[in-house]
């Protein structure tokens, strides 16, 4: 099913609400290979935001990501 169309404001807007919250995050890495993340995210630049999983490793993801549907949140 198609997505309906988002612009990187809302993305954002979306985002920073929740941003500090534990999350689970479906990642699409291509070629059928799906990582989940379970963490937080920590900070939120002009064109990236960092995301904290707790395992502790540190990953950036762009807000294109989500807009492409590559990047899935779960709260």
């Amino acid at each position: 099913m198609r997505q309906r169309a988002v612009g990187v404001e809302e993305v954002k807007r979306r985002l920073s609400e929740l941003r500090g919250k534990n999350l689970s995050v479906a990642v699409n890495r291509g070629r059928n290979k799906i990582t989940h993340i379970d963490g937080v995210i920590v900070d939120m630049f002009p064109s990236v935001f960092t995301f904290r999983a707790v395992a502790g490793e540190l990953v950036s993801f762009s807000y294109s990501d989500v807009i492409c549907g590559d990047i899935v949140f779960r709260a």
